[in-house]
């Protein structure tokens, strides 16, 4: 995203870029399904699915990681098909084009760590230890200029590592979990991904709430896992490549969160689609065969199947995309434009998503700490240099429960600079100096 944004602070070629990280992954799968000696049809079919497909397309419209990180996914994963087995691997571009592709992922997104589990585990169980060792000293060699950065920024370790043992990360004052809490969350998060999180995401009839999952969604998803694995099985060699990214997946996302969607999955949904239809593919010849039909089955068939389950959601989102903002981001990006034109870039807004505050404030932006504690909260605004507070109602809980209640308590630290109505939202200046002697005569109390 940064390249674009040295030509032009619009959104627009931001959403052109993510569509063509999206086009661009669906046409490398669509090669790498022919490599794997199946029809240019049924490679087209399925390659083209993952363009209609409803949750793929929603965060394809965003300006968030979803579809970069695909893109590079499935780059490096073509990489490893191209690399060339009757020579020297250190002599092969492509293995190193692997390595840094694949690096370059998990860097977009500590997620990526699936992916370097599923090419270690393809390299393992295809024997190629020498190559197993090379990508992995190579990732590791990959990780230094990170890793020193945050070393000389006096930065720690990730926030993931934190996230583990916490009973909720939204709510962090809900403290830790034990060990077995932490294994009996892996294990319903998992049931999740399984049972529901994957047919929601490619049969959106069928409606979830992540909860229990009742006897008829088991029967979908065992029938559904089963299509896709006999898609994973053609692929020869390479299945062992798709079959340890979904499984590393679904382990990091099943470590790290607890049940509660699909989003986590999104990167993934496209390795889910193609193997599905290659499933149902694979399975419908192998029945015609059998019954001696004399008529081949045609992929072109299954080009039903996807538009069945996509076009009503792609009217909602449709609908959705063409939408203006609703009025409670109205207001919060009233409030960025104004103090856009206020004050100078360097100073520094506090907000719940100072992201999208800065897209159009071109501010300084920080988060408020997530801590109930008014004293602790206060003090990050003092130690973040934060000059203006904006509180909104875009409908965050954290806003609610942390930032609102320490505003209350502290009225006298908080005066209004800007309200906007309905609903209402404020942007608040920081009286940083009478906060300081504030809470510094409140802890000689």
């Amino acid at each position: 995203m940064t390249v674009v944004r040295f030509f032009t602070e619009n959104f627009f070629p931001q959403k052109v870029l993510n569509g063509l990280f999206l086009l661009g992954s669906a046409i490398l799968l669509f090669f790498l399904i022919k490599k794997n000696k199946l029809s240019d049809q049924i490679a087209f079919v399925a390659a083209s699915a993952i363009l209609l497909n409803y949750q793929v397309l929603h965060f394809a419209t965003m300006m968030m990681s979803e579809m970069s990180f695909l893109f590079t996914s499935v780059l490096a994963c073509w990489f490893i098909y191209k690399i060339d087995e009757k020579k020297a691997f250190w002599k092969d571009p492509f293995f190193y084009l692997a390595i840094i592709t694949a690096a370059y992922n998990y860097h977009i997104r500590t997620q990526g760590i699936a992916l370097i589990a599923a090419i270690l585990g393809y390299f393992l169980f295809t024997r190629q230890w020498k190559q197993m060792l090379g990508f992995a000293g190579g990732f590791a060699i990959c990780l230094l200029p990170w890793m020193i950065r945050n070393k000389i920024a006096g930065l720690g370790q990730s926030r993931y590592m934190d996230i583990i043992s916490m009973s909720n990360p939204w709510r962090p004052e809900e403290g830790t979990l034990g060990f077995g809490e932490i294994i009996s969350r892996f294990f319903d998060t998992f049931r999740m991904l399984v049972t529901q999180a994957v047919p929601d995401s490619i049969l959106p009839y069928i409606a979830s709430d992540y909860g229990a999952t009742p006897w008829y969604g088991w029967l979908i998803a065992i029938v559904m896992w089963t299509f896709i694995g006999i898609g994973i099985w053609q692929f020869r060699k390479y299945k062992y490549l798709f079959l340890f990214y979904i499984l590393a997946t679904f382990g990091v996302i099943s470590i790290f969160s607890s049940p509660s969607g699909n989003r986590y999955i999104t990167p993934l949904v496209p390795y889910l689609e193609i193997t599905l239809l290659i499933g149902i593919y694979t399975s419908l010849s192998a029945g015609i065969r059998k019954l001696k039909i004399a008529k081949q089955f045609s992929p072109w068939i299954l080009v039903l199947l996807f538009l069945f389950c996509s076009f009503p959601k792609l009217q909602s989102l449709r609908a959705i995309n063409t939408m203006s903002y609703p009025a409670n981001y109205q207001n919060f990006f009233k409030i960025a434009e104004e103090v856009h034109k206020q004050v100078p870039p360097t100073t520094v807004v506090c907000s719940r998503k100072p992201e999208l505050f800065y897209m159009f404030s071109k501010t300084a932006v920080t988060m408020y700490a997530w801590t109930d504690n008014e004293k602790e909260l206060i003090k990050g605004l003092i130690d973040s240099n934060v000059e203006y507070v904006v509180l909104e109602q875009l409908g965050f809980s954290s806003t609610a429960r942390y930032l609102y209640p320490a505003i209350q308590k502290n009225p006298d630290l908080f005066p209004i600079a800007m309200h906007l109505k309905n609903p209402d939202t404020y942007l608040l200046k920081f009286d940083k100096e009478k906060a300081i002697k504030k809470f510094n005569q409140t802890k000689h109390d």
